[in-house]
């Protein structure tokens, strides 16, 4: 090819014209109109011009020379109709050169910019005619109307990105998306983006829209919503990916506020009801407790002590298969979490209708459980009772009491004997600290780790277990059918006689096998117990509300709810249910553990090794009961049980990661 020639080359998907300055084989060496020089390969030029006039120019005459040829293609090209070309040639099946199209178009005589300026025309609308080889063949009719209706979507679908940017960008800036179709649209999009990212459904869409607005970072859709007031800075995004249900509906609401504000209706079980309204009963419970569903008592005999257990009746007031029914089961479980809480019942109930409150008469189902004074079941009475609470108690208050009145120091005593019992049986106590996170309306976060094992705390915790046993015996012992916790051994043998040291206590918790639920009574290993179940809090726990329909109905010879086929039909809904809850809590408890410790980077804490990894170490911070792991640094070994120094480097709780290096 000789130097002295002008082409035309595609680049950003515009036509440029370029001057020829040197052949190179594969490539041209040129020097385009934007005053460029390229190496352009053959394969990118779509249409060559021989022009010797280049040759001796200067090289701003040069390129002002390539931009005049340009603009004049440019001009000829905006008077070519191709669609009547087309119409004329659509029955030419073979194709034509170039320069043959164009003579259809400008007649005989062809000139270059001619041949060129219809180049451009067909490089840039493609609906009529396509190239194939050196030839250019008109598209049939069919095709025609394809192409046509395939633009008008893209184009219709490029306005909508424009328009989604523009939308996006004003709420960036913190402005209001007006219009209430896209703000609509927009905020399904980002919150499926944010909640579910490249697996949730209108991710394709959603990147095409943050693309053209220029957002590119995986936060976007997050930040965003929060600058339109749809999240809070600590949204749980979790909540939406394992969609776990947050809100009553308002028929449940309506059908909890009715049932709470009735009258006393008539009780199917008032005939076999005890009348324990005055028998002295007391709630312990946290500070922040508002839903109480166990009550205690205590009574003097001549043989030693008569223990009341009594756990608020929600059987009876709670059909199975009702509205009310159906929420409790969908949720299966109330949620606790740092910051908030997601009740299993309406408040309207938990925290009130089927709450003891102190001085209120309330259904309950009572255990009344005859005890030697070494703890010994001489024998027990399980029936419906009412009940009136006499007085709320703390766990702080029970304790500062223990020393100072002897029915706390009773109480206690029996739930020491209590438990020893338990342990003699092969039970294992493997009480973990508990983490309580606290936030301030700032956004603060506090962390503190109680002990559980205080008197009062052992004193609430016996009775339950107590109740939940005999309520599990009393159905295991007349085959009734029914769902049990159970716990297989160990699957290696347990730390023994190394005191509760956290190292331990971790160790051995990750030995125990999982507690299940089963339909048939087998042994719960860890309690020491041969048969168990959970009753005691049927405000919280839906399993407790079958076991206690169960129970009532066998106590009162009335027909049983429930088949040992519907209960496992149950324990298909209750089960995901169940397992939701647990992810649910611990990830939240991490994430405000993460936030934490985000407000102090840099800062030293203390921590505990737990393994010893090739290529790292699992520890455990302390302070904050968070696992955690640290890169192995150079030179330095450790050993599980050693506690070191480590320095908090990074922690993002949206994105779950925590950092740490040896400080």
């Amino acid at each position: 090819m000789a130097n002295s020639q002008v082409v035309e080359f595609f680049e950003d998907r515009k036509i440029y014209c370029a001057f020829v300055g040197d052949d190179r084989g594969d490539r041209l060496h040129v020097i385009t109109e934007q005053n460029r020089e390229l190496n352009l390969p053959r394969k990118r030029l779509i249409h060559v011009t021989p022009w010797t006039g280049g040759v001796n120019l200067s090289r701003l005459e040069l390129v002002e020379h390539l931009k005049a040829i340009g603009q004049r293609r440019e001009s000829l090209k905006r008077e070519i109709n191709l669609q009547e070309i087309w119409e004329l040639l659509v029955n030419e099946a073979e194709g034509l050169p170039l320069t043959e199209l164009a003579r259809s178009w400008f007649g005989a005589a062809v000139t270059a910019d001619q041949s060129a300026a219809l180049g451009r025309a067909l490089f840039e609308d493609r609906f009529y005619f396509k190239f194939k080889g050196s030839l250019w063949q008109p598209h049939p009719p069919e095709v025609v109307e394809l192409l046509k209706e395939q633009y008008q979507r893209e184009l219709a679908r490029r306005q909508e990105r424009q328009a989604a940017a523009a939308w996006l960008q004003a709420a960036w800036e913190g402005q209001e998306i007006a219009d209430p179709h896209w703000r609509q649209k927009l905020v399904a999009i980002l919150r499926d983006m944010a909640v579910f990212g490249t697996a949730g459904q209108h991710y394709e869409v959603g990147k095409e829209y943050l693309e053209e607005a220029k957002f590119t970072k995986p936060d976007a859709p997050f930040k965003l919503l929060l600058k339109m007031g749809v999240f809070s800075p600590d949204e749980n995004l979790d909540l939406y990916r394992y969609e776990a249900p947050q809100e009553f509906s308002p028929e449940v609401q309506e059908t909890a506020l009715r049932l709470s504000a009735a009258p006393r209706r008539e009780d199917p079980l008032a005939p076999f009801r005890l009348d324990l309204t005055e028998l002295v009963t007391f709630t312990i419970d946290g500070e922040r407790t508002r839903d109480f569903d166990d009550a205690l008592s205590l009574e003097q005999t001549a043989e030693g002590w008569r223990l009341g257990i009594h756990i608020t009746d929600v059987a009876t007031h709670l059909q199975p298969g009702d509205l009310l029914d159906q929420a409790a089961l969908e949720r299966g479980t109330s949620l606790y979490l740092p910051e908030r809480r997601i009740p299993m019942l309406p408040e309207t109930l938990s925290e009130n209708a089927f709450s003891l409150l102190a001085q209120e008469p309330r259904l309950a189902v009572s255990f009344l459980v005859n005890l030697s004074p070494e703890g010994e079941i001489m024998d027990y009475q399980i029936a419906p009772s009412l009940i009136r609470v006499h007085q709320r108690l703390t766990y702080y208050e029970v304790d500062l009491g223990i020393r100072q009145e002897e029915r706390w120091a009773t109480l206690h005593r029996l739930a020491t004997h209590l438990r020893e019992r338990r342990l003699r049986h092969g039970g294992v106590h493997l009480q973990f600290p508990e983490v309580m996170i606290y936030i301030d309306p700032h956004g603060e976060v506090r962390v503190e780790i109680e002990d559980t094992e205080t008197p009062s705390h052992e004193i609430v915790s016996e009775a339950m277990i107590l109740a939940n046993f005999l309520g599990a015996s009393f159905l295991a012992a007349h085959a009734l059918p029914a769902l049990y916790r159970t716990q297989a051994p160990p699957r290696e043998d347990l730390a023994v006689g190394e005191g509760r040291s956290l190292l331990h206590l971790w160790q051995n918790r990750r030995r125990l096998s999982r507690v299940l639920l089963e339909a048939e009574p087998q042994p719960h290993w860890g309690l020491g117990l041969p048969v168990y179940t959970t009753l005691s809090s049927p405000i919280r726990r839906y399993l407790d509300i079958v076991i206690q329909r169960q129970l009532l109905a066998a106590l009162c010879k009335q027909p049983l709810p429930y088949s040992r086929e519907s209960l496992e039909d149950l324990l298909n809904v209750l089960e995901p249910a169940l397992r939701r809850a647990a992810i649910l809590k611990t990830k939240r408890i991490r994430y405000w553990l993460l936030k934490y410790l985000s407000q102090r980077l840099g800062q030293k804490m203390a921590a505990l090794v737990l393994e010893q990894h090739p290529n790292r170490y699992r520890l455990l911070l302390p302070d904050l009961l968070l696992e955690t792991e640290m890169p192995a640094p150079s030179g330095r070994q450790f050993h599980p049980g050693e506690t070191i120094m480590v320095r908090i480097d990074r922690a993002i709780p949206q994105e779950d990661i925590l950092r740490v290096s040896l400080a």
